[in-house]
C-alpha cells in the first residue's frame, strides 16, 4: 500500500516535510505564493504548482497525482489563517469582505469533482476558525459524505515542536473509526523541548550578522536605539517592564496596552513563544535571543519550527524567509498525524 498526498496551500513545504517523513509520497503543493524553490528543492520528486485555489480543478489533481487501485489518498487543506485569528476583529463579520475566507469553500468544490474522494483529509488553522460559519459549512459537508470526523485544539509543543503553538485540527476518515494520534511530549510522555534543545550548536552572532557555517542564520540589523533597549532586557526570558522609562516606546506608556511580549527575549528552558510571519523582528513579539543583543535568526526560528538544518529558504531577503518559516506547519507536528495516518490506513 502507498499513500499519495496533496498539499494545497502548501507554502514553503512544512507539512510536506513532516508527511514525507512518516512515509507518505507528497505528490503535489499547491500555493498561490512563489515557493516553487523552496518547496522542490527541499521536497525532492514532489511538484509545486504555483496558482490559487480557485485555478485548480479535482480532475487535474487526480490526473496528476495517478492513483492506482490499491493507493490510498491524502488530501491537506491547510487555508490561510488570518481571517480567522482572534487579532482579526472583523473575523466572524459577515459585511466585511475577505476572499479568503472562501477558500475553505474552495476545497469543498474541489472534492465535490473529485471520481475518487480523498481516504483522509487533514486540516489546520487558527483555534479561532471554530465558531466561524464556514468552517461549520465545511464539517458538514464531509459529514455529508459519509466522512468520520473529528477535531481538536491542540498544542504543537505536545507533538515535539519547540514552540508552543495552539491550533485547530480537523481530520477526517472516508472508510472508519478517525481519532488523534497520542501526544508525545507533555504530561505523561517525553518533557517538551526548549529553545535551548532547538538552537544548541548554532554559533553566536552579532545584530545585522550571518553565519555561513549554517544556510539562513542571519538576522535582522537594529537601530542604535533598539540595541540601548536589547541591551537592558534581562538575558533569558526578560521583558520590556525592565526598560527605563526613556526607554519605552509612547505607545506603550499607556494603559491597557496590548501585544506586552514585544521587545522580549525568549526562555532557554521553555517552548519558544508561537511563530509569525514576523519572527524575525525584535518589535513584533517575544523573538528576542534568550542572551545574545538581537532578534532570533531565519535558522533560530526554522529550527523552532522543526526543520531540518539542510532545508533551506529561497526567497527576495530576510522578510521573505521569515514568512515562509512562520507560516508552516511545524515539521515534527505534521510526521506525527503522518504517522498516525499510515497506521490507521494500514490497518483498514
Amino acid at each position: 500500500m502507498k499513500i499519495k498526498g496533496v498539499d494545497l496551500f502548501c507554502g514553503s513545504g512544512g507539512l510536506t516535510c513532516g508527511l514525507r517523513r512518516a512515509g507518505i509520497d507528497m505528490v503535489l503543493g499547491v500555493d498561490k505564493e512563489d515557493y516553487r524553490t523552496t518547496y522542490e528543492k527541499n521536497n525532492k520528486k514532489s511538484v509545486f504548482w504555483k496558482t490559487s485555489i480557485e485555478g485548480v480543478t479535482g480532475d487535474e489533481i487526480l490526473k496528476k497525482i495517478d492513483l492506482s487501485k490499491n493507493d490510498k489518498f491524502l488530501l491537506a487543506a491547510c487555508a490561510p489563517c488570518q481571517p480567522f485569528s482572534l487579532r482579526n476583529k472583523n473575523r466572524n463579520s459577515e459585511t466585511v469582505d475577505d476572499d479568503r475566507k472562501n477558500l475553505l469553500c474552495e476545497v469543498v468544490r474541489i472534492i465535490k469533482e473529485m471520481k475518487r474522494k480523498p481516504d483522509v483529509i487533514f486540516a489546520e488553522n487558527v483555534p479561532g476558525i471554530q465558531e466561524n460559519p464556514i468552517f461549520i459549512q465545511f464539517q458538514d459537508f464531509l459529514f455529508s459524505l459519509y466522512y468520520s470526523v473529528a477535531s481538536r485544539v491542540i498544542n504543537a509543543a505536545d507533538y515535539g515542536t519547540p514552540q508552543n503553538r495552539r491550533r485547530l485540527i480537523l481530520i477526517a476518515r472516508k472508510d472508519g473509526h478517525i481519532d488523534f494520534p497520542r501526544k508525545t511530549h507533555g504530561d505523561g510522555a517525553d518533557p517538551h523541548l526548549t529553545v535551548r534543545d532547538a538552537l544548541k550548536g548554532l554559533p553566536p552572532i552579532s545584530a545585522g550578522g550571518e553565519s555561513e557555517g549554517f544556510f539562513n542564520h542571519h538576522c535582522r540589523a537594529l537601530s542604535p536605539l533598539n540595541l540601548k533597549r536589547i541591551n537592558t532586557i534581562p538575558k533569558d526570558g526578560g521583558s520590556r517592564d525592565s526598560l527605563s522609562r526613556s526607554l519605552v516606546l509612547e505607545c506603550h506608556k499607556k494603559e491597557n496596552v496590548v501585544h506586552k511580549d514585544v521587545y522580549g527575549r525568549m526562555a532557554w528552558d521553555k517552548p519558544a513563544p508561537t511563530l509569525t510571519t514576523r519572527c524575525v523582528s525584535l518589535t513584533n513579539g517575544r523573538f528576542g535571543h534568550p542572551t545574545q543583543n538581537r532578534a532570533i535568526s531565519v535558522r533560530e526560528a526554522a529550527r523552532l519550527q522543526g526543520f531540518p538544518d539542510s532545508y533551506v529558504f529561497y526567497g527576495t531577503g530576510i522578510d521573505s524567509e521569515a514568512k515562509q518559516v512562520g507560516n508552516a506547519v511545524p515539521v515534527p507536528l505534521a510526521e506525527a498525524f503522518g504517522r498516525h495516518f499510515t497506521s490507521l490506513l494500514s490497518n483498514s
